[in-house]
């Protein structure tokens, strides 16, 4: 296993607005992508038929919702039952800050640590809940949790070409990739990482983790957050053990990283989580 070192925001930042969020009768509604044509990444020419994409990520409601109709059993949480060695989830430890520097130790280092008490309801590790969090986006899921998530609603998860249309018609400025995470003037309009990575982040955006779905403008199209907040698995492979990802995440800084873009892309290997990837979901047609 492995995963992407992207860093992770420090718990001593601010935090943003916690009523930021979509109203209730606004979580799960889905707006309609209008069909069209675009190249993929070979050059060739493909067709995008119409399709209805949730204008939000899934959030650990609509996640809890799911695990307590169904019993469904998260991979993170399947390995820690199975005493998997490898089990966990990965979390990102920032440096001290403030008076702890002063007595900082090898241990505070920062780095990414497998927490095996990291799961979709214990976010920040073991002892930790989603309280307060419910309209967060859910994270902490691997492949196969976002699918069988997206089976029981009746939906799926986007192919990264569909993911990236929709994204790119949702640009404030189509010639411009960086306009869905920041305005003409650099105002942040998505949840990224200001500051330099990884020594500070200056949270202009108001926020130094996840935010809210919907805290920010939605795009073009009426959908928020496909630029930012956390990375959105796709069902499209990358090699035999990953899947790509996309839309970047609040760890995502000028200096490093920079993928809150339409176009960028990484991958992640389908039976591993983060604290900063989540998904959402599309349903074939018009709604």
């Amino acid at each position: 296993m492995f995963f992407l070192i992207f860093g992770c925001a420090n718990e001593d930042q601010p935090k943003g607005p916690i009523n930021c969020a979509l109203s209730h009768d606004r979580i799960g509604s889905f707006v309609t992508i209008p069909g069209g044509y675009v190249k993929n990444r070979a050059g060739v020419e493909k067709e995008i038929a119409p399709f209805s994409i949730q204008i939000h990520e899934v959030t650990n409601q609509q996640f809890a919702d799911f695990v307590r109709s169904t019993g469904y059993t998260s991979q993170a949480e399947q390995d820690l039952e199975d005493n998997r060695d490898d089990a966990g989830s990965g979390l990102f430890r920032m440096p001290p800050s403030g008076d702890s520097q002063k007595n900082k130790n090898l241990a505070d280092e920062p780095g990414w640590t497998l927490s095996r008490g990291a799961t979709w309801d214990s976010p920040a590790g073991p002892g930790t809940t989603i309280s307060a969090k419910e309209n967060h986006p859910v994270v902490h899921v691997s492949l196969n949790d976002a699918l069988a998530y997206a089976n029981w609603v009746g939906a799926r998860l986007p192919t990264e070409l569909e993911w990236e249309y929709a994204a790119n018609l949702g640009l404030p400025n189509k010639d411009n990739q960086d306009s869905g995470a920041y305005s003409p003037d650099g105002v942040p309009i998505a949840n990224t990482w200001q500051g330099v990575f990884p020594f500070f982040n200056t949270t202009e955006d108001l926020f130094a983790e996840s935010s809210p779905v919907g805290c920010f403008p939605s795009d073009k199209n009426g959908v928020h957050d496909l630029i930012g907040n956390v990375w959105e698995w796709t069902d499209t492979r990358k090699g035999s053990d990953s899947h790509i990802i996309k839309g970047g995440s609040f760890l995502c800084a000028d200096n490093f990283c920079r993928r809150f873009k339409p176009v960028a892309r990484e991958s992640q290997e389908i039976d591993f989580s983060t604290n900063h990837i989540g998904f959402r979901v599309i349903k074939d047609g018009t709604i």
